[in-house]
């Protein structure tokens, strides 16, 4: 060994700025429990995109509601750990977890018709975001909002401050909720579904300024959608929900290689840009489940083209397969066994 060489430090990847083990969410209904997440567990690093993905009453929204403190008082959580920057969310009073909501975690919401309140002016809803955590003179915090405006690039930021919610087109209402959300450059931001209404032209517009923006900011963010063609564009990595359970997690460049869940494969094959030219698009056969009904063993098993009797049976436990994946399905690794079939 050269005595001159130089010898490169270990990088040791940040820790976790959320910490999520065992999350579960129960809401109390006259026709019974209704059991929306069961047992999630994840985690995400600084300057991390994390999608989490699955089918419309997979519980993506739940999670997100969950993890701003925003769940009605009929949600019952239960968690090992629910951990943002060493604070646990599930330990601290109220007020204490609106003081972090809005300046220290933000959230994009799905439809900016509603969350915008209608009959106030886009820049007095900005206004009072900034004033709520940053109090200061009013002419300073209304030349802040027409500044995050401006950073969104909306056209003519000033004359839209003073504009009401319909006056304004979708991407431009979206644009002012993720001015708004990143008004006072959160540690972690959640876009649920933020480009679900936009046309194709807006939506890569939409992505492309969330992408820039937490890159400026280093901020973490959790992108909950349904589009595999989404989280190709964005996440580093994916973690997979189905029934309300994780059934997959992986980076996104492994998981788009080699999808190791029967319920992920059937998400990858049913998208038509990454379905091979003259190959059949696939699709998964059934319907997510009634909450109120699960079936037994793995939740996937009535869907599922592998199921066998210990998948109806016996609910199968997420299980590393490399220490950056893990899986929930008894056939995993998917890929060896479809390999090895005649």
């Amino acid at each position: 060994m050269n005595p001159n060489a130089t010898i490169m430090p270990e990088v040791t990847p940040a820790p976790p700025l959320l910490n999520v083990r065992d999350l579960s969410v129960t809401f109390c209904t006259a026709a019974g429990p209704l059991p929306a997440l069961e047992a999630v567990s994840l985690a995400i690093r600084p300057g991390e995109t994390l999608a989490v993905v699955g089918e419309s009453g997979s519980g993506k929204s739940v999670l997100a509601l969950a993890l701003m403190g925003l769940l009605p008082p009929a949600a019952r959580i239960e968690a090992t750990e629910m951990s943002f920057g060493g604070t646990e969310l599930t330990a601290i009073a109220q007020a204490a977890r609106r003081r972090l909501r809005g300046r220290d975690m933000a959230m994009i919401f799905q439809e900016p018709a509603t969350a915008l309140n209608p009959v106030r002016r886009i820049g007095d809803q900005l206004v009072e975001a900034i004033l709520l955590h940053d109090p200061m003179p009013l002419a300073r915090a209304r030349d802040r909002a027409v500044a995050a405006l401006a950073a969104t690039r909306i056209p003519d930021a000033e004359i839209r401050a003073q504009a009401y919610p319909h006056e304004l087109s979708g991407g431009m209402r979206q644009r002012a909720l993720i001015a708004m959300a990143l008004i006072h450059r959160p540690r972690l931001l959640i876009a649920d579904e933020p480009t679900t209404a936009l046309d194709v032209t807006v939506q890569a517009q939409i992505l492309d300024l969330i992408r820039d923006l937490a890159n400026e900011t280093g901020t973490a963010t959790i992108f909950i959608t349904h589009d595999m063609g989404v989280v190709a564009e964005m996440a580093d990595r994916v973690a997979v929900l189905y029934a309300g359970r994780l059934v997959e997690t992986a980076a996104a460049a492994d998981l788009f290689d080699c999808p190791e869940h029967p319920y992920t494969l059937g998400l990858m094959g049913s998208l038509p840009e990454l379905t091979p030219r003259g190959r059949p698009l696939l699709s998964i056969a059934g319907t997510v489940p009634d909450l109120r009904s699960l079936p037994s063993g793995c939740h996937f098993h009535p869907r599922c083209p592998f199921a066998d009797s210990r998948c109806v049976q016996e609910q199968p436990r997420m299980r590393f397969l490399e220490s950056t994946r893990a899986v929930a399905c008894h056939h995993a690794p998917l890929m060896t066994m479809l390999g090895s079939m005649p």
